[in-house]
C-alpha cells in the first residue's frame, strides 16, 4: 500500500512541477517537489534500504527536468543514504524533528546539483547566481515539506491506531 501511495504522491509532485510551476513560484524561485516527495519517503521510511527509492523518484524528476537525465539521481542517492542513516540515528518522531534533517538535505542536493550543472557547462548563468538560486529552492521545498511532513505524521499515527 505505502508504494502504492508513493506512486501517486510522485505523480500529482511530477505535475504540479511541471503545470503549477508558474503559479509556485517566487521571484526565480520554484520548489522541487518529486525531490521533496523523495526525501520524505526516506525520513519516514523504516528500512535502510529507502534510499534506493529515493534514488528512482529523483530519476523519474530528472525525467520531466530539462537539462541531463542522472544528474539529480545521482545526487540523491548519497544525500538520500545520508538522510536515512541520520533519521535512523536520531530517531526524532515528529515534524519538528524531521524538518531540520529534510532540509539540510534539500540544502545538500539543491546545492550539489546547481554546481554539478555549472561544472557540466549546461548553467545558463554563472556559479554564484545558479548556487543563489539553489538555496533559495532549498528553502522553499522545505518550508513546503512542513505541511507535508505534518499530514504524513497524522496519517500514519491515525493508521497506527486502526
Amino acid at each position: 500500500m505505502a508504494y502504492l501511495l508513493l506512486i501517486i504522491f510522485v505523480y500529482l509532485a511530477a505535475v504540479a512541477d511541471t503545470a503549477l510551476a508558474e503559479v509556485l513560484r517566487v521571484g526565480n524561485v520554484t520548489p522541487d517537489l518529486v525531490a521533496l516527495v523523495a526525501m520524505v519517503w526516506v525520513v519516514l521510511a523504516r528500512n535502510r534500504w529507502a534510499f534506493l527509492t529515493a534514488g528512482s523518484v529523483a530519476l523519474l524528476g530528472d525525467l520531466i527536468a530539462p537539462g541531463r537525465v542522472g544528474v539529480g539521481a545521482a545526487w540523491m542517492l548519497p544525500v538520500a543514504f545520508g538522510l536515512g542513516w541520520i533519521a535512523r540515528q536520531v530517531r526524532s518522531s515528529g515534524p519538528a524533528g524531521r524538518l531540520p534533517l529534510v532540509a539540510a538535505a534539500m540544502t545538500v542536493w539543491c546545492l550539489g546539483l546547481a554546481a554539478t550543472t555549472a561544472a557540466l557547462g549546461e548553467a545558463p548563468l554563472p556559479l554564484a547566481t545558479q548556487l543563489q538560486q539553489a538555496l533559495g529552492a532549498a528553502v522553499y521545498t522545505s518550508a513546503v515539506a512542513l505541511p507535508v511532513l505534518m499530514v504524513a505524521g497524522w496519517a500514519r499515527t491515525n493508521g497506527a491506531q486502526r
